[in-house]
């Protein structure tokens, strides 16, 4: 196990096309633009649309209101509660599309991160890649993941499942310090 004090600190991982897709999903969560526009098609988007849904079944089939104001809010409703998973599997997509568009070898497959007193670096079948503490702008702790970020949407990003409690209190301990 590694010990606090001791530097630096080295350990294995290995990113899949899934942590990705898992690193973007909890972007979009912390992103305060994208809670907002996760909102407004979440909610009112539905809204909008039962209008147009109500008046052409009460103005152009001349059917009871009451009829069509229960199917605008089931409508409404139904919108509100499954779209957190049509998110999901949105953004799944868009990612596993954008992944299919070049070559991603520098983003999949084992690293190697090794913390020193005042950087750490990352390496890869391809090269290694320096960076000092910093510039690290956040540090994100996910049940499945850690998230350095470097910037606003660019991170290191460590599975947990390569990481026992101690050495992810470890890990914490020397990014942050």
């Amino acid at each position: 196990m590694i010990r606090l004090e001791e530097i630096p600190i080295k350990i294995q991982y290995q990113i899949t096309e899934e942590d990705y897709i898992q690193f973007n999903l909890h972007h979009l969560e912390n992103s305060p633009s994208q809670k907002k526009n996760y909102n407004l098609l979440r909610y009112l988007i539905p809204i909008i649309f039962s209008v147009p849904v109500y008046a052409i079944g009460t103005v152009l089939f001349k059917q009871p209101k009451e009829y069509w104001i229960v199917i605008a809010i089931l409508f409404i409703v139904i919108w509100i509660l499954r779209y957190p998973k049509m998110y999901i599997r949105l953004v799944e997509k868009q990612t596993k599309k954008l992944l299919d568009e070049g070559d991603n070898s520098s983003v999949f497959g084992k690293k190697t991160m090794v913390i020193y007193e005042d950087h750490f670096e990352v390496s890869d079948g391809i090269g290694t890649e320096t960076v000092s503490k910093n510039s690290i702008k956040d540090i994100k702790v996910h049940e499945d993941m850690v998230l350095i970020y470097l910037s606003a949407f660019s991170a290191e990003i460590i599975p947990t499942r390569f990481l026992d409690e101690e050495t992810k209190t470890s890990l914490l301990e020397q990014l942050k310090g």
